[in-house]
């Protein structure tokens, strides 16, 4: 069985009718697919330079020089544990060990 009403669309009806569909449901994924993170993810600067083993003069600089991500609310300034180790793993020669 064929649907008549097909046959009234051209090539180019299809394609602009397709694409609408693609277009709203890369919207929908985009929704579904943002993730919101934990308390534990989150680092206050103190934490974060304990985490890393680095003064907080030092995450300052790096924050400054865009070397590390991170999120500003207001005045208050946050990390992601996860991002952080992320740049780790990236970059290592940012966070060398120290040794005592």
């Amino acid at each position: 069985m064929s649907n008549p009403i097909l046959y009234g669309f051209t090539k180019k009806d299809l394609e602009n009718t397709i694409e609408l569909v693609v277009k709203r449901l890369r919207k929908t994924e985009l929704v579904n697919q943002t993730v919101i993170h934990s308390e534990e993810d989150r680092l206050t600067q103190k934490e974060a330079a304990k985490f890393l083993g680095k003064s907080e003069q030092c995450l300052i600089q790096w924050k400054k020089k865009n070397l590390i991500p991170f999120y500003q609310i207001g005045s208050s300034v946050f990390y992601s544990k996860r991002e952080l180790l992320d740049t780790a793993r990236n970059s290592p020669g940012l966070i060398k060990p120290s040794y005592k």
